[in-house]
C-alpha cells in the first residue's frame, strides 16, 4: 500500500464536491478555517454550482475531480460531502497521473466509493471529516485536530470505551471500507474490494433496519464477512423502523450475521454521521485488540 507524502504548512489542499450539493457559506468557512491553520485552499472548477441534488453535472464533477486527482500542484484533496453521486462518475476517472504523484483524498460517506476505487489502485486514502465538521472546528474539532495529524505524518492510534457486543480478540490487517450502502452498492464491480484477511470498518446513516438486515445477509452469503481478519462497527445514525417493529436493534443484527465466525468485533467506533468524526487511514495496516476493559485500534 502506498502512502501519499505528508502535509506541511503552506502545502495546497484542493476543495472539489464529487457528489452532493452544499451551501456556498460553509465551503468558504471549512476554507478559512484551513488557511488559518497555515495551508492554502484551491477551489474546484465546479464548485459552487448546484444540478438538481448534486453540486453539478456528472460531466463537471468527473472533470473537477480529475483535475484535482491530477495537479501536481495541490497535496490533499478534501470533498466537500457526500450525499449521492461519485458511483456515476467513479468509471470515468483515470488514475495514472495519481498513481505516479498520490495525495491524500478525504471524505466519507458517499466518498466511500472514492476511497474504494482508490484502494484498488493500491494507495492509501482518509475515510474522515468534511467541510461541515470544520464549522465546530473551535468547539469540538479533535476529529480535525486528528485529521491534521495524520496528513502531516502521524500514525492513528485510538483507545476507546468497551461495548456490551463486542467480541473479544486480536487481530492485525489492513483497514477497508466505510459506508455499509456503498460498499453494498460496489458489489459485483470492478471498485468491489477484496475482504480477505482485512479488518473492515462500516457505518450508515437513515436506513431501515430491515435494509440493514438485507445487506448483512448480502455480504454473508457472498462470503464478505467469512474471512475478514476483524469487524469495527462505527455509527449507525438515525436508522428507521417500520410501523410494525422490525425487532432486532442495529448491533443484534451485525452480531448475528457475523456469530460464526470467530474475530474480534468492536462496536460503537466514534466515526460516521456524528458531529465528532474521528478519522481513519483506510489502507493503513493496523492492530485490533478488543478486550474487556478497552479496545485499542493502532497503526502497526
Amino acid at each position: 500500500m502506498i502512502y501519499p507524502p505528508s502535509l506541511k504548512k503552506g502545502d495546497t489542499i484542493g476543495i472539489v464536491a464529487p457528489a452532493g450539493r452544499m451551501d456556498k457559506n460553509i465551503i468558504e468557512q471549512a476554507a478559512q478555517r484551513i488557511i488559518k491553520m497555515g495551508y492554502k485552499v484551491k477551489f474546484a472548477d465546479h464548485l459552487h454550482q448546484h444540478y438538481y441534488n448534486f453540486s453539478s453535472t456528472d460531466e463537471n464533477r468527473k472533470n473537477d475531480l480529475q483535475a484535482m486527482l491530477d495537479d501536481q500542484n495541490i497535496n490533499a484533496i478534501l470533498c466537500t460531502r457526500g450525499g449521492y453521486g461519485v458511483i456515476r462518475i467513479i468509471d470515468q476517472l483515470d488514475f495514472t497521473s495519481f498513481k505516479a504523484h498520490p495525495k491524500w483524498v478525504i471524505g466519507f460517506s458517499d466518498i466511500t466509493a472514492l476511497h474504494a476505487a482508490i484502494q484498488n489502485q493500491g494507495i492509501a486514502s482518509i475515510h474522515g471529516p468534511m467541510c461541515k465538521s470544520f464549522l465546530n472546528y473551535t468547539d469540538t474539532g479533535i476529529d480535525i485536530d486528528i485529521l491534521f495529524s495524520f496528513l502531516e505524518g502521524e500514525s492513528p492510534e485510538y483507545i476507546i470505551n468497551p461495548y456490551p457486543f463486542n467480541r473479544i480478540g486480536k487481530a492485525s490487517g489492513e483497514l477497508i471500507g466505510g459506508n455499509l450502502s456503498l460498499l453494498h452498492a460496489l458489489r459485483g464491480t470492478k471498485f468491489d474490494l477484496d475482504t480477505k484477511g482485512k479488518i473492515l470498518f462500516i457505518e450508515d446513516l437513515s436506513e431501515y433496519l430491515y435494509h440493514l438486515d438485507r445487506v448483512m445477509y448480502n455480504l454473508k452469503l457472498g462470503g464478505y464477512l467469512e474471512n475478514l481478519s476483524g469487524l469495527v462497527v462505527g455509527q449507525f445514525t438515525d436508522m428507521k423502523d417500520n410501523e410494525t417493529p422490525f425487532g432486532e436493534t442495529v448491533e443484534e443484527i451485525i452480531y448475528k450475521s457475523v456469530a460464526e465466525y470467530h474475530y474480534p468485533v468492536a462496536f460503537n467506533f466514534p466515526s460516521g454521521h456524528i458531529e465528532t468524526n474521528f478519522p481513519l487511514i483506510l489502507g493503513d495496516n493496523i492492530n485490533l485488540n478488543v478486550e474487556e476493559d478497552q479496545v485499542s485500534l493502532i497503526s502497526i
